[in-house]
């Protein structure tokens, strides 16, 4: 029986060959698009999870309140104290381990390279994380202060074939450290990557860490992680932070501060807090690829029940015959799904090439570096089985019920046309215009939004300005270096400061202010420390008072400029209010910082569009700029550039010159927002595409049932116009719907996406329009082939059709 089923399958196939084309590459095309996205969304969903303690590993970050409970800051690092109190304090805490980026410049011999992954971490690193160790021993690698264990790349890199244990680096012409371990390179599905790790007890055996000891509120520079024993429950932990907290740290002003535990395989995609470590993935991002794959099978799978059923008639008298014959319905079902899984595993061929094929252009536009067949071959297959049972059930279920259901007496007498089934068809083809134009208006907002964030006014200029890491002995004395620079006729402007735009203000302190003729204590606003040229090269607009100024001796040690955000929460009446006021820092390691407000800058934007401006004191303190930023003369830079390469080499002369420009930096805060609008962008038109498939089978479909019909009229003197209008109204009338059933669906869905920027775009009709005008035409362009096709024929013919 089952080798008879199988060859009606087979003749079937090759008796309508156009449908079995048209279902093929349709199916092909959504299982292929559903196999790139369960690759995406296992990859992004495995972060982290490697690590054998993996469930017990948590991250502590840090958040601030207003006196409203509004959040006014949140870290993902926090103060230096917090993670050996921890530790010390709580017995639910195994481990507790501080990690710390730890500088740029690495020196072996005569080679010196500028390296970005290089972090200081506590030796219980290893207890906590799973890093397979080449050489040496992780008990005590990290133990004793001027050690550092590196990858086997970076190993290869500036050791070649030679043993680099016992070798001694470089670091930032600052520390010597000796080589006591070799681990593997970092996995890729981490939420942060490292190369090097060097022990934290070079750092706490400087004499200027003792300043750590009390500095609960501020320099949130380290990531913290803590180990639980086993047994012990998060939600206990968590109940008694608190507590904690309010033992050591002391807000005033009704503000508070609070610490969150984040389990360590949540962090990449449920974590976006300032001073992440690495940019981290997003949660929502997985769920609507995973959506997008799901809806765009979904439209295959109405393609194939709408060719199905609309081609039911072809076989109904089949079906008629062998229930006459003494076939079960039960018999017919299997037989029909039979058909239908043997198409779809044909189709499964397809789409394991199609797969294999865009997976260098997916890659490309994710950002990541996906295998179909490489480790993960099994996942790969049962995956593909996976799919091709569900799409042939799915695909296969409607028409074999449907079809299995005809009577012999009515499919005999052809009586198997019903408006019914017409219906059916019709609101399946409206499902998929509707799921088509939801994409549609997605991308295009999508592409909104980012040229938004990319074009909108940042309070400042970041054009022309070259920004570079700046090393100790510029510090040293960075007026000379700056001096030096503006000699040259294409350097506008230079400046130093801790952080730059683009970046995250990650300082935080408590600060006081006089308010109404009283000093108050305000909770925790964001510090940066600058040079007086600060908000000159940035070209800032000061609204209140002046900038900081070096003919004024007193700016540097008792003045301070905030920004708008800052006077709002101080809670001046306005800029000009502000002023002039007492105001000082609030911290035992700045207890020197009193002294006034001397300017208000126009509120700008630091980080990126996506958070709030932030309530911003800055100050001039030498020794603290990490970031140089220089502003060129437009025009082609090379020569300028060249010029400052040469008086880098004076500071660095082992290092080249390595820079950014700012407006590029910025334009990189939004890569995920456009890797995923250029992913669904290319998922919206293989979408659009698959429908028009299904549509072009309808309307050939179409044409052939009214083929008599066509010949009459046209016997009659009907234009081939009104006969290519006659046949594309019923399918215009359904993409129209299916643009109103789409319009309040897209219009939810990307009210929400916009929600996550702080800083967003209007929703607009002319967009929907838009792209159910495009819908609509390429509905058209199907449909008007088979349309003018049928208009165009001999008459004569069509009378004498069956």
């Amino acid at each position: 029986m089952l080798k008879n089923y199988f060859k009606i399958s087979i003749r079937n196939l090759k008796k309508q060959k156009g449908y079995s084309v048209i279902n093929v590459a349709g199916l092909a095309l959504g299982m292929a698009c559903c196999l790139l996205i369960l690759l995406y969304v296992r990859d992004e969903r495995s972060y982290d999870r490697y690590h054998e303690n993996a469930e017990q590993v948590y991250r502590v970050a840090r958040a601030w309140y207003d006196e409203a409970g509004d959040p006014t800051l949140e870290f993902a690092q926090i103060s230096p104290p917090i993670g050996p109190a921890l530790q010390d304090e709580m017995p639910e805490v195994r481990h507790a381990v501080r990690i710390m980026w730890g500088g740029s410049l690495v020196r072996y011999d005569n080679q010196t390279y500028r390296e970005s992954r290089f972090y200081f971490a506590e030796d219980a690193v290893f207890k906590l994380f799973t890093i397979p160790f080449v050489q040496g021993d992780p008990e005590t690698a990290l133990v004793e202060p001027n050690t550092v264990v590196l990858t086997e790349t970076m190993a290869r890199k500036y050791f070649g074939a030679d043993d680099p244990i016992d070798k001694v680096i470089r670091l930032d012409d600052t520390f010597d450290l000796r080589v006591t371990g070799v681990i593997e390179d970092v996995p890729s599905n981490t939420h942060f990557h490292y190369d090097f790790l060097a022990s934290f007890a070079t750092l706490t055996a400087q004499p200027w860490s003792e300043r750590w000891a009390s500095n609960w509120g501020g320099n949130n520079n380290f990531a913290t992680y803590v180990l639980l024993e086993e047994g012990a429950a998060s939600a206990d932990l968590e109940a008694k932070l608190p507590a904690f907290l309010d033992r050591h740290y002391v807000l005033h002003h009704g503000a508070s501060s609070r610490l969150l535990l984040q389990p360590l395989p949540d962090i990449h995609l449920h974590s976006n807090l300032d001073a992440e470590l690495e940019p981290n993935g997003n949660v929502a991002y997985v769920y609507l690829f995973a959506a997008i794959a799901f809806f765009i099978l979904l439209i295959a799978c109405f393609n194939f029940m709408n060719l199905a059923t609309a081609r039911a008639a072809k076989r109904a008298r089949e079906v008629g015959m062998r229930k006459v014959l003494g076939a079960e319905r039960q018999q017919l079902i299997t037989q029909f799904l039979g058909e239908s899984i043997m198409l779809t595993l044909i189709a499964m061929i397809f789409a394991a090439m199609l797969a294999e094929l865009f997976l260098p252009v997916f890659n490309y536009l994710s950002g990541k570096e996906l295998q179909l067949f490489g480790d993960d071959v099994l996942f790969v297959m049962l995956g593909l089985a996976g799919i091709a049972l569900f799409v042939g059930l799915a695909a296969g279920s409607y028409p074999a019920f449907f079809l299995s259901a005809f009577q012999p007496v009515e499919v005999l007498k052809k009586a198997t046309r019903g408006s019914w089934r017409s219906r059916v068809r019709a609101a399946l083809v409206v499902a998929q215009f509707a799921i088509s134009i939801v994409l549609l208006v997605g991308v295009g907002l999508i592409v909104r939004q980012i040229d938004y964030v990319q074009t909108k006014n940042l309070g400042f200029d970041d054009e022309q300005i070259v920004i570079a890491n700046t090393t100790q002995a510029m510090r040293a004395d960075f007026e000379a270096f700056r001096m030096r620079l503006l000699e040259h006729p294409g350097v506008l402007a230079v400046t130093a400061s801790e952080y730059i735009p683009s970046g995250q203000l990650t300082n935080s302190i408590d600060v006081q202010a006089e308010v109404d003729g009283q000093i108050q204590r305000f909770g925790s606003l964001a510090l940066l420390a600058v040079d007086h040229d600060f908000t000159r090269t940035y070209d800032m607009e000061i609204v209140a008072g002046r900038a900081f100024s070096k003919e004024i001796a007193s700016d540097s040690l008792q003045g301070f400029v905030l920004n708008e955000a800052a006077v709002q929460a101080v809670g001046w009446a306005s800029p000009e209010e502000a002023a002039g006021k007492f105001f000082m820092l609030d911290s035992e390691n700045l207890a020197d910082r009193r002294g006034a407000v001397v300017g208000v800058v126009k509120d700008f934007h630091f980080e990126s569009l996506r958070e709030r401006i932030t309530p911003l004191v800055m100050y001039i303190r030498p020794g603290r700029y990490q970031r140089a930023a220089i502003k060129i003369a437009a025009g082609d830079p090379t020569e300028t550039l060249a010029f400052l390469e040469a008086q880098w080499q004076t500071y660095t002369p082992n290092a080249p010159l390595a820079y950014s420009f700012l407006d590029q930096r910025f334009a990189g805060l939004y890569q995920a927002e456009e890797q995923f609008g250029q992913i669904a962008g290319a998922f919206a038109l293989l979408a659009m595409f698959i429908a028009c498939l299904g549509l072009f089978g309808l309307a050939s479909f179409a044409a052939e049932q009214r083929t008599k019909e066509i010949g009459v009229r046209k016997t009659l003197g009907a234009s081939a116009g009104s006969i290519v209008l006659l046949l594309s109204r019923d399918f215009t009338q359904v993409v129209l719907i299916a643009f109103v059933v789409a319009c309040p669906l897209a219009y939810f869905a990307m009210d929400r996406w916009l929600d996550t920027f702080a800083y967003r775009v209007e929703i607009s009709w002319p967009l929907f329009l838009m792209a159910g005008s495009l819908a609509l035409a390429i509905a058209l362009l199907t449909v008007s082939y088979q349309a003018v096709r049928a208009a165009l024929a001999d008459p004569v013919k069509a009378l004498r059709y069956e």
